[in-house]
């Protein structure tokens, strides 16, 4: 069995603590396991994070201890695993980016070239996109399904989930913090919109105004999230033909089209992205 405490110095003296949901992310080829907490918290289990880059995770585990920034982010899970229940080390999505910020890519070197070039895309993929992808992982899924108010008119009340006796399971507690927090955001939502219809109706013809502009400096639309999942179908499939790492693959489209993320990339040009993979 998997447990990590051995190796996490300060932090084995913290209480696991016990999600209320975990979910696995396909991305760039790697899978990121990641816990939302009972309080909201989004938290990335290291053990996938280092294994994907040939990182030992309690040596990690110390770097982020010992930096001011990251230190307070980091907490142990428990997780479930194909060997049941194991206790992990976590960081927040606040502490992620400066914690993976302190992996410098060109730090990587090994005995194999292919791999050294892997492992480094894969650093600025993590640096650059990880805490983003995660983020709208966890808040769109939540949102689907759940009656929420609109920017026009607020939306059916939603009641408040009757209390869980505390030996109830473990999917109930799921399912009761999920209605909780579908509660909050819908007064959330209310409290906004009652306070800002007004403020709304006075500045329309002003934002009618400023929409050429705001237009302009938002630039071409971009990728849109059905043709983004499209791009990573598209990528594995190549990777599977030619040979080469995803992360390769991933590196070698944001050259042919001149950004910075290949979800940059214009939606006017996905024919293009298309023929690319063609």
């Amino acid at each position: 069995m998997y447990d990590d405490t051995e190796n996490e110095g300060n932090q084995a003296q913290q209480q696991a603590l016990e999600p209320v949901e975990q979910d696995s992310i396909l991305f760039h080829g790697e899978q990121i396991v990641a816990v939302r907490l009972a309080d909201g918290r989004i938290c990335v289990v290291l053990r996938w994070i280092c294994e994907s880059l040939n990182l030992q995770p309690g040596g990690q585990v110390r770097r982020i201890e010992r930096t001011a920034a990251t230190a307070s982010e980091l907490v142990r899970v428990r997780i479930q695993t194909g060997g049941g229940r194991q206790t992990m080390s976590a960081i927040t999505l606040r502490g992620f980016s400066p914690g993976v910020l302190g992996i410098h890519p060109n730090e990587v070197k090994s005995d194999n070239p292919v791999e050294d070039q892997r492992i480094r895309a894969l650093v600025v993929a993590y640096q650059e996109e990880a805490k983003d992808v995660l983020y709208e992982h966890f808040v769109n899924k939540h949102r689907v399904g759940l009656p929420a108010p609109t920017d026009v008119v607020p939306a059916e009340p939603i009641t408040k989930p009757a209390a869980l006796a505390e030996d109830a399971p473990l999917a109930a507690w799921r399912e009761y913090y999920q209605r909780m927090l579908a509660l909050i955001e819908w007064q959330i939502d209310i409290e906004q919109w009652r306070g800002g219809v007004e403020t709304r109706l006075e500045h329309v013809e002003a934002m009618t105004d400023l929409i050429p502009e705001i237009l302009e400096r938002l630039g071409p639309e971009t990728l849109t999230p059905a043709h983004q999942r499209r791009v990573q179908v598209y990528v594995q499939q190549l990777s599977k033909v030619s040979g080469k790492h995803s992360g390769t693959i991933h590196s070698d489209l944001k050259t042919g089209f001149d950004v910075p993320r290949y979800q940059d990339i214009p939606e006017s040009e996905w024919d293009k992205v298309e023929q690319w993979f063609r």
